[in-house]
């Protein structure tokens, strides 16, 4: 039989230039494009200092991951679970095969009587036959 090639590391993102993808490619081509607006509408400082956050920021958005999801992915996932509804709901889930059910011994309940009870043995009835002289 013929054995053919399995496909392998599907969900890789294709490559621009050596470790650039398209989605980092345009995270960095939008903060720069940001930047040169920002550069003609607001004064040197304030324009240095947005440029220099805005840049950290698509740094991090390109190429930052938390346990291999990128940091935009865990970013949305987190607001939609603090602001979507949650539902908590409980059921009770069926075993997959039926149970035998195990038969419990009966428990015999104590009379109110004394719990323990003298026995008359048959020796303490002869003696007392013989005291009395009776037969």
């Amino acid at each position: 039989m013929e054995q053919y090639p399995i496909p392998q590391f599907i969900e890789q993102e294709s490559r621009i230039a050596f470790f650039i993808s398209f989605r980092q490619f345009f995270y960095l081509v939008g903060a720069g494009v940001l930047c040169f607006f920002l550069y003609f509408t607001l004064p040197r400082i304030i324009f240095y200092i947005a440029s220099a956050v805005i840049a950290v920021a698509s740094v991090i958005l390109a190429f930052g991951t938390i346990n291999g999801t990128p940091i935009l992915n865990v970013i949305l996932g987190s607001i939609g679970f603090s602001f979507g509804g949650k539902n908590y709901t409980w059921s009770k889930k069926e075993s997959p095969y039926p149970f035998k059910p195990i038969q419990r011994t009966q428990i015999k309940k104590i009379d109110s009587g004394p719990v323990l009870k003298a026995q008359n043995s048959q020796l303490k009835r002869t003696k007392t036959l013989i005291d009395l002289k009776t037969k």
